[in-house]
């Protein structure tokens, strides 16, 4: 057991960024000594095979169920663990080998290419228990199964598993398929707000609400990672197949006018790109092992359709002035084609990921026609469709869109470990300490009722402008802006552990302390829209940054 421990921590020490923070329990986060490297690229790790306690799989029933069943499934492995998938049995509740089908579908494939996750299927008792196990080779073999024989139509009509097989939370986490996350602990305060969030997340409908914008599949995949729980994943799956059924798939190609790649459903047009996603992919194939729904030239078309922007225009760098641009664009673009990257390992796509974050450098830390100011500066009236006047144009970035950015950036740096990253990040922090937040003063002005003494952040904020004006676009736009304190909790959090001055490090404790105030059960009861469970959870990883 000790053996175990020492491996599980050096496992996640060689992959994970250095930790930064003790116990989260108030919340008021603990600040320590942030440490240097990870040596995530080096290679020099030491290979971790959890223990056997935690390969439960867990079967539940989601049909009227035969007395056998066909279980397809994922099962994701930490860096290092798995070189041969012939070493992947699965096991009945006295330990015999089950026939199964094995096969990698995803690779570690920019550390030392072992297996990432496996795709599993074998015909099972709904009644009986199973596990998996790596330690001799596979004798019995089955057949790979048509995906669909284990499915059946669920909302939407798009297919969900008869009988649902999960996996501890334990091992999900600690395979580091979703990146660093903590467990979920129903007495955590993050927890508990998610909780009660679910409580109407979880049957949003899937029409007439855009309840997909911001990534509904993805963000209960992640929250499923955390929890191990069948609800979460079922729902997940039901998500990502109907998400994935949508996405345009004939056309001449990605891009204005034809944006074959984007997404099509209730009114959203294939060219509206903030729409387009691979993650839902990437977490169906690692955590459902269904690599059914598109195919790689769909997934190239979606990639291609996102750089080249739809009705928005192509992604470049930004040039100033009156050009149009939003941080939400530009970051969901980065966080789709670092999932695109992970699943193909295809050079193109990662010099796309290389590409973005150069732009993204340039544009922040020398914005052009702009003083450095941390953000990334740009016009409010072309941020908002208006027509452009230099005289009366407000310049400046939004703090919740910007939210977008960083989430996509962290994802970059941990596939990339790009060096610019970490300065972006630190100086979009210290940006929002100085200009990103309302004063407490008037605060109270358009902060939730359910938010008494916390901390909201401008609708659009300057660092330029005189705060007379970004007060007028808070008082048009920006009452209740507060429901997007969760995502500004990830913004201060990656600020947080790349900053290494003592007192920015204090200031962004404090802030990041009135920040979780409205993670409270009163305003997780509150739905504000549909869409409110999906943004506020694009990145539970900041809860992670937050305790070590």
């Amino acid at each position: 057991m000790e053996m175990s421990c020492l491996r599980r921590f050096a496992a996640i020490a060689w992959f994970l960024l250095a930790g930064l923070a003790g116990q989260l329990s108030v919340p008021v986060p603990t600040a320590v000594a942030q440490q240097a490297g990870d040596g995530v690229f080096s290679g020099g790790f030491e290979p971790w095979a959890p223990p056997a306690a935690v390969r439960t799989i867990t079967l539940t029933g989601n049909a009227t169920l035969a007395p056998v069943e066909l279980v397809s499934m994922g099962i994701p492995f930490p860096p290092g663990a798995l070189n041969d998938a012939g070493l992947v049995r699965i096991l009945d509740g006295n330990g015999a080998e089950v026939a199964a089908f094995v096969r990698p579908t995803l690779r570690w494939h920019w550390l030392d290419n072992s297996i990432r996750a496996v795709k599993v299927q074998f015909f099972a008792d709904p009644a009986g228990q199973y596990r998996f196990d790596t330690g001799a080779p596979r004798s019995l073999h089955l057949a790979e199964q048509p995906y669909d024989a284990g499915t059946r139509p669920g909302k939407q009509n798009a297919p969900v598993p008869r009988l649902l097989a999960t996996l501890d939370r334990s091992w999900l986490v600690d395979s580091l398929v979703a990146g660093p996350q903590r467990p979920w602990d129903g007495q955590h305060w993050y927890d508990r707000y998610v909780d009660r969030q679910w409580q109407w997340a979880q049957n949003t409908a899937y029409s007439g609400v855009h309840g997909f914008l911001f990534d509904r599949a993805s963000v209960i995949g992640l929250q499923y990672v955390r929890n191990g729980r069948p609800d979460y994943f079922a729902e997940f799956y039901n998500s990502a197949t109907f998400y994935l059924s949508k996405i345009k798939t004939t056309g001449n190609g990605g891009g204005w006018p034809d944006c074959t790649g984007g997404w099509v459903f209730d009114g959203v047009n294939a060219c509206d790109p903030k729409y387009s996603y691979a993650m839902p992919h990437l977490l169906l194939i690692a955590l459902a092992g269904d690599d059914t729904r598109i195919s790689p030239a769909t997934l190239a078309h979606m990639v291609h359709n996102q750089m080249q922007g739809g009705w928005a225009g192509v992604i470049g760098a930004y040039q100033g002035g009156s050009q149009a641009w939003t941080e939400r664009k530009i970051g969901l673009a980065l966080e789709h084609v670092v999932s695109a990257w992970e699943i193909t390992g295809d050079p193109a796509w990662r010099q796309h990921i290389v590409n973005i974050v150069g732009w993204l450098h340039a544009h922040q830390q020398t914005p052009p026609g702009d003083p450095f100011t941390g953000a990334w500066t740009h016009s409010w009236q072309t941020h908002e469709g208006m027509t452009y006047n230099a005289a009366t144009d407000v310049r400046g970035g939004s703090p919740w869109m910007s939210a977008n950015i960083v989430g996509g950036l962290w994802r970059a740096w941990r596939v990339t470990q790009d060096p610019r990253i970490p300065a972006m990040l630190r100086d979009f922090g210290r940006y929002m300490e100085q200009h990103g937040f309302a004063p407490d003063a008037l605060a109270g002005n358009w902060r939730s009722s359910c938010n008494s003494g916390g901390t909201i952040g401008w609708y659009f904020s300057s660092g330029i402008a005189p705060q007379s004006a970004v007060i007028a676009i808070q008082n048009s736009n920006g009452s209740g802006a507060d429901s997007h304190n969760p995502e500004l909790l990830m913004v201060m959090a990656a600020a947080r552990r790349f900053e290494t001055d003592p007192g920015w490090r204090a200031q962004f404790d404090q802030r990041i302390a009135r920040l979780s105030m409205y993670l409270n059960l009163s305003c997780a009861a509150a739905s504000h829209t549909a869409r409110a469970f999906n943004w506020q959870h694009r990145n539970p990883e900041a809860v992670w940054l937050l305790e070590q």
